[in-house]
């Protein structure tokens, strides 16, 4: 029987350390007490292990030399629960090209840095739909509807957005709240802007700034268009820890297939914008290549006392602590509580079209269909697609047609939310010369001869140096929430060690494909404004045209928290307080575990693909984390006193 390491006893134990580890990790170490962050793979450098092997498409694009390898861990898929749920066995294009970080700072090692807040509406979209439309609006249009709000609503979760963003640095100027007050209830006000300026915006973001500008909204008002907002530093930085950031070079490997690290660390992450701090307050320990493979709980079982982990050799460890942060990502997260018996499992009934328990419950996707209602155009500007730029900045964006921006009332087919729709962006913001982007396609039955050979040639003359670009969009609006979307374990498959992988059963819901068939007109509209010539408006893509078959980066839901114990996986703490701490009981009473149910829980607003909403929350779980600490050191039950 092979021994058990005993790692030292410390205050915090922060699971994965990833953005929201990061920030929990470092506000705790640096109020004085022992955090043990641990992660499945290494701490990068971005000047060793950037600087010279970042320029590989195939490795990067395709082989994924960065990222979690599947044999270690991978997950399964279905569209339904009568389906057998399959295995992703690689890292394709494209099917499956989004992978899994690895390593101090996750999946933002390499992303295109794109953010933005949600707003209002979005925190209350249960309550406010209803309002606004009927109390059966959202099931008539959501089939076995699972929709829930937040515990807080978005200007009580304002200052810890004002804090996350000056931690990493964030670029933008204001989001396009008319009044930038606390009065917008629609709009993603700000008591503070954005700390970084945002990029240089290139000739079609100007034009698109200056067309909208002189148009009226669906609401009635002029749009109000503001720079896309970027976690890719502008310019040198130092944060509130101070942590000095190094600014965008602008050197095109940035965007593109699963994005490029960079080689100046300005974009933003973890491992260079929080960790640093943590390590240099002297108490903080950090675990690399360790793969977390349980949460102990004690005989009550209403304690978490111990993480257990494999390290890179094998060897099996057990890492007791007071406090256990799960900043794990996505189904991660979820997968480490069900193997644990942390919670109480969601099953779901297919015979009533409803489910009970709450981990696992509540999965969307903030990605979209790869298909679905679009409008296009051409406008007559030139650009350099050579490498250069980056893969979130120069564009310009309204947040006009978002949310409940606009009434919903008689829109056929009806959804509800909207898009946040913009234009411009570097067209050299990433590579695209090996893949299916770079303009190689297989022999179809429009084209029997594919473009390869001379057909691809073609397709790459002044592909560089284009001439004319592109306008348009496929506006879906958001995934909403049902029963019948959940996360669970696999009773087929398993992990390298033995255990249970996790089961995604998914598919987009009706919302989305519904509410392209609307805003495509508006976006026509503001395309003929532009001057673009050949506005086209697609046919029509009804729900399920598409079929989820592979995970994004951005699912979301699944461990949800909020003021009902019977949807959510927090009761009494998240209900009275907004703090992210979990109950699977509603008797019991200071549970010692958080979890980063921020970037899991469920919204209807698709501003950003969910880590800009996921930065306040880390704040407010770090606030948590240290009132639970200092009462537990007094022997005052904090929840109950």
């Amino acid at each position: 029987m092979s021994t058990v390491i005993q790692e030292t006893p410390v205050d915090v134990v922060c699971l994965g350390v990833g953005f929201m580890s990061g920030v929990v990790a470092t506000e705790l170490a640096l109020a004085g007490n022992s955090v043990v962050g641990i992660t499945k793979g290494p701490y990068w450098d971005y000047v060793n292990d950037y600087s010279t092997t970042k320029y590989d498409e195939w490795g990067v694009g395709l082989g994924r030399k960065y990222d979690s390898p599947l044999p270690l861990q991978s997950t399964t898929i279905r569209n339904d629960s009568s389906q057998f749920a399959l295995p992703v066995r690689r890292y394709t294009m494209p099917i499956q090209y989004h992978a899994l970080g690895h390593g101090v700072g996750g999946a933002a090692q390499h992303y295109g840095g794109g953010m933005g807040r949600f707003g209002p509406w979005a925190y209350e979209m249960a309550k406010r739909t209803s309002s606004a439309y009927g109390a059966g609006f959202l099931a008539s249009i959501n089939p076995q509807d699972d929709t829930h709000d937040w515990p807080l609503t978005y200007a009580q979760y304002e200052p810890y957005y004002v804090e996350w963003e000056k931690a990493h640095g964030i670029c933008g100027n204001y989001n396009g709240s008319p009044t930038n007050s606390s009065s917008d209830v629609n709009y993603p006000w700000m008591s503070q802007n954005y700390p970084l300026p945002p990029h240089p915006m290139t000739p079609l973001a100007q034009l698109f700034q200056s067309t909208v500008q002189g148009m009226t909204a669906p609401n009635g008002q002029k749009y109000n268009p503001f720079p896309s907002v970027s976690a890719l530093s502008s310019q040198p930085y130092t944060n509130q820890y101070g942590v000095a950031v190094n600014p965008c070079v602008y050197d095109g490997y940035c965007g593109g297939l699963c994005d490029y690290a960079c080689e100046t660390g300005a974009k933003a992450n973890a491992a260079y914008r929080t960790i640093p701090a943590a390590i240099k307050s002297g108490n903080f320990t950090l675990v690399t290549n360790a793969y977390i493979y349980r949460l102990e709980l004690n005989p009550s079982g209403n304690q978490v006392v111990a993480a257990h982990y494999y390290d890179a050799q094998g060897n099996d460890h057990r890492q007791p602590g007071t406090v256990f942060f799960n900043g794990m990502w996505g189904y991660n997260m979820v997968r480490l509580m069900l193997l644990s018996g942390l919670g109480t499992p969601y099953v779901y009934n297919s015979g009533t079209g409803t489910g009970t328990g709450t981990v696992g419950r509540g999965l969307t996707n903030g990605y979209t269909p790869y298909r679905g209602t679009n409008v296009s155009g051409t406008v007559n500007i030139g650009g350099n697609s050579y490498p250069a730029g980056n893969g979130s900045g120069g564009g310009v964006s309204v947040f006009d047609l978002m949310d409940d921006n606009f009434s919903h009332t008689n829109i056929s087919p009806p959804f509800i939310g909207g898009g946040l729709f913009g234009a411009g962006g570097y067209l050299g913001g990433g590579p695209g010369n090996i893949t299916f982007a770079g303009g190689v396609s297989a022999p179809n039955a429009t084209n029997p001869n594919g473009a390869m050979g001379s057909a691809f040639k073609v397709t790459q003359q002044n592909k560089y140096l284009p001439t004319k670009q592109s306008v348009g969009a496929t506006p879906f609006a958001p995934d909403l929430p049902t029963f019948m979307n959940y996360i669970d374990l696999d009773p087929h498959y398993t992990d390298a060690y033995g255990d249970p992988v996790s089961r995604l059963t998914y598919d987009w819901t009706p919302n989305t494909y519904n509410g392209a068939t609307y805003l495509v007109n508006q976006i026509k509209a503001i395309l003929t404004q532009m001057g673009a010539t050949s506005v086209t408006v697609g046919a029509t893509v009804a729900p399920y045209s598409a079929h989820n078959d592979w995970w994004g980066h951005h699912l979301r839901g699944g461990l949800r928290i909020g003021t009902d114990p019977n949807a959510g996986t927090a009761t009494a703490w998240a209900a009275l307080s907004g703090y992210n701490q979990l109950y699977y009981n509603s008797n019991t009473s200071g549970f010692n575990y958080f979890a980063a149910g921020e970037i899991t829980n469920t919204t209807g607003n698709n501003a950003t693909a969910g880590t800009h909403a996921a930065g306040p929350q880390s704040y407010r779980a770090a606030e948590g984390i240290k009132k639970y600490l200092a009462n537990v050191a007094t022997n005052v039950n904090y929840l109950s006193s």
